[in-house]
């Protein structure tokens, strides 16, 4: 029975992981973006459009691989040292400790990472903000004696643009998923390697490694904006996002207490009887 619950808990995993990416699946394919209106002397929309840095999918791929790499290397190394949860039995199969702590935590990861997406891209839908190079890739045709274009915000107008894929994602600016992926992972991984990648061999080599997770991180965001894809709130609040998210399925979902974290930080309680073992032994 303890292999059929086993059986039941992968499907299980796979289920709500396809509960959380469905949606995602669904934006993109399905639902509009709201359409915004903008002001005809808003100059934060007219930048020159520019081919991207860093695509969608180069960013997910190392994201991932990243991680993938980063947790397989560190449940392999803690199983020799002794520190793994054991051996587990699927089907009449062995399968090894590394294997089932790996499996955990990177579907831990995905679940969060998916869940991060949608919500980002959620906001994105609903809110419609308008890129930087809008403009340049709408190229709007308007009536300024319209009623609704009168106060000088042009609610109704029509993008002559020819590319309506590059017309759909202009307006998909609020707030930055790169920069909220980028983040979800730096973070992920500064707690993963804090609570589970313990060596003693130098005190700042881990810190340092942490600290180039968050600095690669802190340049995706910084490339949205150079790319004129994002303004800097987008970013902001993908960076917010994507750390709360971490913090939030690291602590709350991966669940860090079993892996030696100390359940309370509270100071040991000083022994009440503090006379000599001499006198104690009259």
């Amino acid at each position: 029975m303890a292999v059929d619950r086993l059986i039941w808990k992968i499907i299980l995993d796979f289920f709500v992981l396809a509960c959380a990416s469905f949606p995602l699946l669904a934006l993109i394919l399905w639902v509009t973006p709201f359409q915004r209106g903008f002001f005809i002397t808003d100059p934060s929309i007219r930048l020159p459009y520019k081919e991207q840095m860093i695509s969608v999918g180069t960013l997910a791929g190392i994201g991932f691989a990243f991680m993938v790499a980063t947790i397989l290397i560190i449940e392999i190394v803690r199983d020799r040292q002794g520190k793994g949860i054991g051996e587990k039995f699927l089907s009449g199969c062995v399968v090894p400790g590394w294997v089932w702590e790996s499996y955990h935590a990177i579907g831990v990861f995905t679940f969060g990472a998916a869940c991060q997406q949608l919500t980002s891209d959620l906001a994105k839908y609903v809110i419609g903000r308008l890129r930087p190079h809008f403009y340049e890739v709408c190229n709007p045709s308007f009536n300024l004696n319209a009623t609704a274009n009168a106060l000088g915000y042009i609610q109704v107008y029509t993008c002559t643009g020819s590319d309506d894929a590059k017309i759909k994602e202009a307006r998909l600016s609020f707030p930055s998923s790169h920069a909220s992926f980028a983040m979800y992972c730096a973070i992920f991984f500064v707690f993963y390697v804090q609570v589970k990648g313990k060596w003693r061999g130098s005190k700042l080599l881990r810190h340092g490694v942490q600290y180039a997770a968050v600095l690669g991180a802190w340049y995706v965001g910084l490339s949205r904006v150079v790319d004129h894809m994002h303004h800097w709130s987008d970013v902001a609040v993908g960076f917010l996002i994507g750390a709360v998210y971490a913090c939030i399925v690291f602590v709350y979902v991966l669940k860090p207490k079993k892996y030696g974290l100390p359940v309370s930080w509270d100071e040991p309680q000083v022994p009440t009887n503090t006379l000599p073992r001499a006198v104690l032994a009259r």
